[in-house]
């Protein structure tokens, strides 16, 4: 029998909602408060803190166990869900080093007279993290007998979606109206796993309106998320890296990387370059500011570097640095 394997940098996330009642009971006495620790799928667990301070509510996080004694590099962010479903950053997006029980530093949330006596709309409080992991995988498949189950699956799902069997969710793009279902879309993408939240006001009417992704860029992600291949790749692969990018799809992100940096020019590579820069595509910058190194006079003499020049200078002077 024969066997693939391989090792992949993999992008966890992990979503957990908290909810704190008789906050105005906070002013006997109590510092603080943990939530219940959630796991993340890398075993570790964590806890969101709630501060009660002079000045206010404050939110910390802290990671309540790890599974290695060195520390351990998570992206944390929060919101708090309003009462109209609305959200509210309280704790902005970044990245942490924390060992076993180490604390994050504390975000002021809301003043202490927030509330009146008489006004039980505030007592509570309801707070949505997300907690980012970027984990190594060990891949070991026997191919033999595992390629032709996948198949089947992926096939099936493509139906699903293509016949709308047992939809439960719409996306609208323009004039066109997409159907798909909840749990897959929570499972592939963080994006949809927070939006489909039963608290949000997406989840609560059934569909969501897309402004900024046209319905056939819609259609490839949707066939990536349900068979994970989007056929029309090569024909808009800016496009889908953009919607890749936005719904936190990084392996079609890293495919659309992969067939620009394959495409390279001389007269495409400065715009490939700032476009990289832009969308953080790693592994695209480093092609084309290598492609641009060795190709460095006649790229110079292009209209697309005379307008990156234009339009992204911090671009052009990042490789100038790396020139140097």
């Amino acid at each position: 029998m024969k066997h693939s394997r391989g090792t992949r940098f993999e992008d966890y996330l992990t979503v957990s909602t908290w909810t704190v009642k008789g906050l105005k009971a906070l002013g006997k006495g109590t510092t603080s408060i943990e939530c219940t620790p959630f796991p993340h799928q890398n075993s570790s667990d964590w806890c969101m803190v709630l501060h009660n301070k002079s000045d206010g509510l404050h939110l910390s996080f802290l990671l309540a166990k790890s599974g290695s004694e060195k520390p351990l590099r998570a992206q944390l962010k929060a919101d708090e869900i309003l009462p109209a479903g609305e959200k509210r950053e309280v704790f902005p997006r970044a990245w942490y080093y924390l060992k076993q029980g180490g604390k994050t530093e504390m975000h002021f949330i809301r003043k202490p007279d927030a509330t009146k006596d008489d006004d039980n709309s505030e007592d509570e409080i309801t707070l949505q993290c997300e907690i980012g992991i970027q984990c190594i995988v060990q891949d070991e498949l026997a191919v033999v007998d595992a390629a032709e189950p996948h198949a089947s699956i992926v096939r099936g799902l493509g139906e699903m979606l293509q016949k709308e069997v047992l939809t439960d969710f719409g996306l609208h793009a323009g004039g066109t109206v997409l159907k798909a279902h909840r749990a897959l879309l929570s499972m592939r993408s963080p994006y949809f796993a927070a939006m489909l939240q039963p608290h949000t006001k997406e989840a609560r009417e059934g569909f969501v309106k897309v402004w900024d992704v046209n319905s056939e860029v819609l259609k490839q992600v949707l066939l990536y998320v349900y068979t994970g291949v989007a056929p029309a790749l090569r024909d808009m692969p800016w496009d889908l890296l953009i919607a890749a990018d936005k719904y936190q799809l990084q392996h079609l992100k890293r495919q659309c990387e992969a067939h620009i940096a394959s495409c390279l020019s001389v007269d495409n590579a400065a715009e490939t370059a700032a476009n990289a820069s832009l969308f953080s595509c790693d592994i695209l910058w480093d092609r084309a500011v290598l492609f641009i190194k060795r190709n460095l006079y006649q790229v110079m003499r292009t209209p697309g570097w005379t307008e990156t020049i234009s339009t992204h200078p911090e671009v052009i002077q990042r490789i100038s640095e790396l020139m140097a």
